[in-house]
């Protein structure tokens, strides 16, 4: 009847768009709150708060799709007149904006996490280093930190959007990882190896990413340490959850193109004097202005405790002027 389709059926869909604009408010109040200001505000999630996130992620995406047909269903619905008026774009882009944060939060709460080793980092006296053993502590307190985060998301989010939070992470966590690195004092050739080995293991960890699992409970009857490493490595091709073990392959050439710059950077810090010019040459990114190269070689002429008399010397054999110098790529 005209009662039901016409005014009436309109402003019960003005009160939906109002209720749902404020539900979305909601879900994002559920958010933690930034650290810092800025450019460098960050989230720090409180222990466990990354699955209420998830939660948020989860109720964002249907409820976006609930408005979606929602308003098919009303305009179908609705006097002729009122056809043109329906639209709940502004409703759906508000669980999708939520979704977005929802997803920044959880890249930025846990890198917050990874604060303790990258500073473990920064204390390490690499110049002294002299002895290349196993993988650095810090490296296994990376794995113990990024492992279960990111199992449980992958388990509580849609796969599209867990896929975006695995970029985003790996994009953010390698380009931090790069400047507290060349952030360093100086790094002796034994530093330069032993850095090299724990970027391996970090990329190994990045790069498995997307198909990270649980690690499976071993049962107590014949368990000793065999068994356990076993199962470990058995994860590797098994999926709980019966996706994809492989991970996308722009993914993988994403991490590999982030982490070859890393490697490449340490591999020259550890290179003979004699050779260095020649080999940055070979192997650095020398697309880019000669400002940023300049900046960047003169940085790995200071990870290698080369006077700073003897930069522009080297830097004119190079081709480029130290007066060009700008902040690196």
């Amino acid at each position: 009847t005209a009662l039901t389709r016409e005014k009436t059926f309109y402003l019960l869909q003005r009160a939906f768009q109002k209720k749902l604009r404020s539900y979305a408010a909601v879900l994002e109040r559920k958010l933690p709150g930034t650290v810092g200001g800025g450019q460098n505000a960050a989230y720090r999630i409180p222990q466990g708060e990354e699955i209420t996130i998830c939660h948020v992620i989860d109720t964002c995406e249907y409820c976006a799709d609930t408005v979606e047909a929602l308003e098919d269903l009303i305009r179908d619905k609705i006097g002729d007149k009122y056809k043109e008026k329906i639209d709940m774009g502004e409703e759906q882009g508000a669980f999708q904006d939520v979704t977005a944060k929802s997803i920044r939060v959880l890249v930025s709460g846990l890198e917050q996490r990874l604060d303790a080793p990258l500073k473990e980092i920064s204390r390490t006296n690499w110049s002294t280093f002299d002895m290349v053993g196993e993988e650095s502590s810090y490296v296994r307190s990376m794995h113990l930190t990024v492992h279960p985060v990111v199992v449980q998301v992958r388990e509580l989010i849609p796969s599209s959007y867990f896929r975006s939070f695995c970029d985003k992470f790996a994009l953010t966590f390698a380009s931090t990882y790069y400047r507290t690195l060349v952030g360093l004092k100086r790094i002796s050739e034994a530093g330069t190896q032993q850095l090299l080995l724990d970027v391996y293991s970090i990329k190994t960890l990045l790069l498995k990413l997307p198909v990270l699992e649980a690690e499976k409970k071993t049962s107590s009857a014949g368990g000793g340490g065999g068994t356990q490493r076993h199962h470990h490595h058995a994860n590797i091709n098994t999926n709980l959850s019966g996706g994809s073990t492989i991970a996308p392959a722009m993914y993988t050439k994403m991490v590999n193109k982030e982490f070859r710059k890393i490697e490449v950077m340490l591999k020259l810090v550890g290179s003979p004097k004699d050779m260095l010019i020649d080999m940055f040459r070979a192997q650095w990114d020398c697309s880019m202005d000669t400002g940023a190269m300049a900046y960047d070689f003169t940085t790995i002429l200071m990870l290698k405790g080369i006077p700073r008399a003897e930069h522009a010397s080297m830097l004119e054999i190079l081709g480029v002027e130290a007066g060009e110098m700008t902040t690196g790529g």
